[in-house]
């Protein structure tokens, strides 16, 4: 009669097998009393020839009754495809880490408290050579492949190879989920605030993919947190368990093996969740449990091609009405209206949000707190500042400044047009070409703008994106564009008319490529989710089918008379400039434009400060005569006005 009934826990019934297979092979008086359970017979040393039929009797029992356990031993061995022998395996390998008396058993046996394959092949199949088989079983077994056992060296010979648990499969058979996976993932809880109805689609269509047996790796693309919510919603309409695991701060070698295990104890799904890398190696195998990466659709997973490849579902971004709310509930002070505007930034995440609000206190101090919090990153083919340029700095005529104002009212009033008026026809994005004359203050305007905004300034360097190679602008441009995406920041093209210029009649391939440049910038312009302007000194230049495209198309006229006081009034320190100076008259006869002003300003200081230490009509003068100089025109009489 067996005991095998004896120990109700899978686990310990496997070690006690384990145990006596060793007993079969040599004599444990320790040993035996651990494995005394399997037999009802007398006290004393077992007899070899009843003992083994026991331990077939008792392993065939467990295998069976394995094969319907919801215990997680019994989860793991039908997900793994684990046979009886894999079981006999993975039983000599749980023995050390169970008992004390087990783990004495290996040592003195191996000499180490963990079994080389081939000693635990000989305790198995006895004193004969190994037979080859036996062997390549231990090659394509899934104890190693699907990470029950650890493997440090995947080159080593399947007999050297030690039967050595991974402290995921020993916590998941205690009953216990890891708090951490190798490499430092951490289990965090999933946040169980309801979903917006916005994301009801991409719920079905996850919840679809989480097949219960397993498959190939789900990719959720898009914002990690907000996928978080997705996953777990679909894993309740499947009634399935979730347990996901944060990035650590250096992400390494992703626990794709480990994941699954934990998937399959929990009889649910396993995610890992990265925020802060561009690239991860995929799973080796096809998955055994359902498990999912929650990345940016940037995110590359890289697979070889006899990999699976992973199966995408892309995350809507975020409503900004669903924005607006959480701002709402983070600042309660906020007013709508303030809200509504702060909702444009889709870019931001829930928890940026609380981050965010935390920090700034009242919206005053949110775009402060913004810079803080996620400074701009580095763009390789830009320049990326955070503007100081005070909207009083610009002196325009009124028309102008008005037209300005129209395109900040439009940033401000997008979310409640585009969401809350229903007109979601509208332009994703906000795109201005300011055009003009060199020097009329095209780029100080976009900087005032950017100020006004809170946002971050990326000023494009076209000699850095233009490349000569097929396909290279495109990328360029495209990492452009993703760097300002969700109004993350302002995109700024200066010389905009060498990128955006007009098509031509195609005459060779370079004509035909450089065409299809300026069809990719009409296709990413009507996608864009941002703010974009464009100056340019030669409107005319631009290709016509960018007009549409633009929301202000803005003509910046030369600074007339009243202007151009201002200017200099703006540009010379009063306390320096001498009494014969008549800056009236100086803004009255010499037509120049802000960028000039200031030009000659700067050169008549640096000669006063040079001389006798007050700007002369004589320096200012002749800074002013270089000017004109500098265009090939000729200078007005200072007097006269004449030439």
């Amino acid at each position: 009669m067996t005991g095998s009934g004896a120990h109700e826990d899978p686990v310990l019934r496997l070690a006690v097998i384990a145990a006596a297979r060793i007993l079969l092979r040599r004599s444990d008086p320790a040993l035996e009393a651990f494995a005394r359970s399997l037999t009802s017979g007398p006290a004393g040393p077992l007899d070899a020839a009843p003992l083994a039929a026991t331990v077939t009797e008792a392993a065939d029992a467990l295998f069976a009754d394995l094969s319907q356990s919801s215990h997680p031993l019994g989860r793991i061995a039908r997900g793994c495809g684990l046979s009886a022998f894999d079981l006999d395996l993975l039983g000599l390998a749980l023995l050390p880490c169970l008992d004390d008396r087990g783990r004495q058993a290996i040592v003195d046996i191996a000499g180490q408290p963990r079994l080389p394959g081939g000693l635990a092949l000989r305790l198995l199949l006895g004193d004969d050579p190994i037979p080859a088989p036996a062997r390549a079983a231990l090659w394509r077994g899934p104890l190693w492949r699907h990470g029950l056992l650890t493997l440090p060296d995947p080159f080593q010979p399947v007999t050297e190879r030690l039967l050595d648990p991974g402290s995921t499969l020993l916590a998941l058979l205690d009953g216990a989920t890891p708090a951490q996976l190798p490499g430092g993932w951490t289990a965090r809880p999933v946040d169980p605030s309801p979903l917006p109805d916005s994301l009801t689609a991409t719920v079905e269509a996850t919840a679809s993919r989480l097949s219960a047996s397993g498959g190939p790796l789900l990719h959720l693309a898009g914002d990690p947190e907000r996928g978080k919510g997705v996953l777990a919603a679909a894993a309740r309409r499947r009634k399935q368990a979730l347990t996901v695991f944060d990035a650590p701060v250096v992400v390494g070698e992703p626990p794709w093996r480990d994941l699954a295990l934990v998937a399959l104890a929990t009889d649910g799904a396993g995610a890992l969740a990265v925020s802060s890398t561009s690239e991860l190696a995929g799973p080796v195998d096809l998955p055994p449990a359902p498990i999912v990466l929650l990345a940016s659709p940037r995110l590359h997973v890289r697979t070889s091609a006899a990999d699976p490849p992973p199966t995408r579902v892309v995350l809507p971004p975020p409503d900004p009405l669903e924005q607006a709310e959480a701002w709402r509930a983070a600042l309660p002070d906020l007013t709508t209206e303030e809200a509504d505007i702060l909702a444009n930034q889709t870019w931001m995440t829930r928890a940026d949000i609380t981050a965010l609000a935390a920090r700034a206190g009242g919206m005053a101090g949110v775009a402060e707190a913004r810079l803080a919090h996620a400074p701009p990153r580095p763009v390789r083919m830009a320049t990326v500042t955070t503007s100081a340029t005070s909207w009083s700095r610009l002196v325009v005529d009124e028309t102008t400044g008005a037209r300005l104002e129209e395109l900040i009212q439009r940033y401000r009033l997008r979310v409640p047009v585009r969401f809350r008026w229903g007109m979601s026809y509208a332009p994703r994005g906000l795109i201005a070409l300011l055009s003009g004359d060199s020097g009329v203050g095209k780029t100080l305007a976009a900087e005032a703008m950017a100020t006004r905004l809170g946002l971050p300034m990326v000023r494009v360097d076209l000699s850095l994106v233009v490349s000569k190679y097929i396909g290279e602008t495109e990328k360029n441009l495209a990492e452009l564009f993703a760097s300002a995406e969700g109004f993350a920041a302002m995109l700024f093209f200066d010389e905009a008319d060498a990128l955006f210029g007009k098509r031509t009649a195609v005459e060779d391939a370079h004509d035909r490529y450089a065409n299809i440049e300026v069809n990719y910038l009409l296709q990413r312009l009507e996608a864009f989710e941002g703010l974009a302007v464009l100056a340019t000194n030669a409107a005319q230049g631009v290709d016509s089918a960018f007009l549409r495209r633009f929301d202000l198309m803005l003509s910046m006229p030369r600074p007339g008379p009243g202007q151009r006081r201002r200017l200099w009034s703006a540009h010379l320190p009063p306390d320096r400039v001498d009494e014969g100076v008549d800056l009236d008259l100086v803004a009255e006869r010499f037509d120049l434009t802000g960028g000039e002003i200031r030009n000659a300003a700067l050169a008549a200081a640096y000669a006063a400060a040079d001389g006798p230490g007050q700007i002369t009509a004589e320096l200012l003068s002749a800074a002013i005569r270089n000017e004109f100089a500098k265009k090939g025109r000729p200078a007005p009489s200072w007097s006269t006005g004449a030439h």
